[in-house]
């Protein structure tokens, strides 16, 4: 049996706390799990959000779980950023004397011997988990209270509603506080792009967006006569060197721009920039790469430099007085912006345009508008937001709606609103695990 033991059987363990009450660390800490922190279903450690009691002290991370403590390594987790929160290293047995795990920025991760903590026999719990499949959505271990309540489904999706205007209101404050230090202008150029890296590489897209920014790449592009040229200085300052990869739209011509656009800033380029090393490229489909992403973006940002993106992005709102407003045209109009006629590669997917829409664009556009006094276009946009359907889901929605869901009976009537009041319930409250508060907040 124990040699056969795969990861998902520990995590069944981890998942249903099938623990002893009274834990102790390697290094002696006592120990107590008061949650034990969600599935994570992206590149990084096992669990996320975990909450734990240290001698008492509250910590609040990851957990990384593994069948021995040198397996740490062997996946090279300290050489990797994305495990820098990990507040606790769950083995089953121990196999070397270590009593700290160590993380790539050097902190000292305590570890906690599964075998030598178990509430019942192994043997019982492998004939109970040992071929189950890990239920990665956690539907029976992470219970919602506010579910579980006797609040009405009528109730629940008024308090959604109220959650999604929230978010929008913190959204817009978020991007007005940015004003201080910015313009309309780099705001949308440093959104779209951070979107752009997906959940992957958003911060690197960010850093970039901040070290090449609008107003460099507005000065930069005098010597730019197509969107390769673009490309190319996206890719110098990303410091990702375009010979290493065998794209197909990355040919010689290309090589040769990229080769005179470096010589030409060499004297610019500096420490500070990015490093290829960077970049997460771990188990990254070839279009998600990021010089394919910059090829993609470059024909908008190009086509943007001399009229400015707020501009473009304004245009999408020109509605006349007698004209009924569709909701669904003004995505599909960003669409159309964000992705010229460009042959050589695939459009940015609608999916992925409707996000930088409905999180960026549409809280950017309300500002813009009640920055300028254009009431009826600040009104115009809130329509817009209260009244489109929802988008593609992720982690975080269907986190909250599977716990949600008898709540929830007809999940084709949600719309953009209340699919975003779940994100923004998520982030008050699931993440924390604070269940006590969320009651106290919506129930009377």
């Amino acid at each position: 049996m124990l040699k056969k033991m795969a990861e998902t059987f520990l995590y069944h363990i981890w998942d249903e706390q099938h623990l002893q009450e009274n834990l102790q660390t390697r290094d002696e800490q006592d120990l107590k799990i008061l949650f034990q922190g969600k599935w994570n279903n992206q590149a990084g450690p096992d669990f996320k959000d975990a909450i734990i009691l240290l001698n008492n002290k509250k910590v609040q991370g990851d957990v990384e779980i593994h069948r021995y403590e040198a397996d740490w390594y062997h996946h090279e987790h300290q050489e990797n950023r994305n495990f820098n929160d990990v507040v606790l290293h769950v083995i089953f047995e121990q196999n070397n004397s270590n009593k700290f795990t160590i993380s790539e920025c050097g902190n000292k991760i305590p570890i906690l011997i599964m075998k030598n903590n178990l509430d019942e026999r192994v043997e019982k719990l492998w004939d109970k988990y040992g071929n189950a499949p890990f239920d990665k959505t956690q539907d029976k271990t992470i219970l919602c209270k506010l579910a579980q309540s006797d609040i009405s489904p009528t109730q629940l999706s008024k308090i959604l509603f109220s959650e999604g205007e929230n978010r929008f209101e913190k959204k817009c404050k978020r991007f007005s506080a940015e004003l201080y230090n910015s313009d309309f202008n780099q705001i949308l150029y440093k959104g779209i792009m951070e979107a752009l890296g997906y959940s992957k590489n958003k911060s690197p897209f960010l850093r970039l967006a901040s070290k090449l920014t609008y107003n460099k790449l507005q000065k930069l592009s005098h010597d730019c006569d197509s969107p390769h040229d673009i490309f190319c200085i996206l890719s110098i300052y990303s410091g990702i060197d375009p010979h290493k990869y065998n794209f197909k739209f990355i040919d010689n011509s290309i090589l040769e721009r990229y080769q005179a656009h470096l010589e030409r800033y060499k004297e610019q380029i500096d420490d500070e920039n990015l490093q290829n090393y960077q970049w997460n490229f771990f188990r990254l489909r070839p279009t998600n790469h990021p010089l394919f992403r910059m090829w993609q973006i470059s024909p908008f940002l190009f086509a943007s430099i001399q009229n400015n993106i707020i501009n473009r992005i304004m245009s999408i709102f020109s509605v006349s007085g007698n004209e009924k407003i569709k909701v669904s045209k003004f995505p599909n109009l960003f669409y159309d912006i964000l992705n010229p006629d460009n042959e050589r590669l695939p459009k940015i997917g609608k999916s992925r345009c409707d996000d930088i829409f409905f999180n960026i664009i549409l809280p950017v556009a309300h500002l813009y508008a009640k920055t300028l006094g254009y009431q009826e276009l600040a009104e115009t946009i809130i329509h817009i937001y209260k009244n489109s359907g929802k988008l593609s889901e992720n982690h975080i929605t269907r986190f909250v709606y599977t716990r949600l869901k008898d709540k929830i009976p007809n999940k084709k009537k949600l719309k953009l609103i209340h699919q975003q009041g779940l994100i923004q319930h998520y982030y008050r409250f699931c993440t924390h695990f604070d269940c006590q508060n969320c009651l106290n907040n919506f129930l009377p």
